[in-house]
């Protein structure tokens, strides 16, 4: 199974609030608790990961022309 990870370092993300929805990455759901509540990675590790998730995802959606008309490419 695949979710959509939001960032959690910027993009309007403040207490209680997700960040912008063209901020995600797809991941399965035993990466994204780790990206957003696991212990075993330092904070710059699960930067890094959520960033090359995104990038992966953003291009993905691109190539198969699925990003939606409108919505500001990150």
């Amino acid at each position: 199974m695949v979710q959509a990870a939001h960032s959690n370092w910027g993009g309007g993300k403040g207490r209680g609030i997700k960040a912008d929805d063209n901020l995600v990455a797809a991941l399965c759901v035993k990466c994204h608790w780790e990206i957003d509540q696991g212990n075993k990675l330092s904070k710059e590790e699960r930067q890094a990961l959520w960033t090359m998730a995104h990038k992966r995802t953003v291009a993905r959606l691109l190539d198969e022309g699925l990003w939606p008309v409108g919505v500001p490419i990150p």
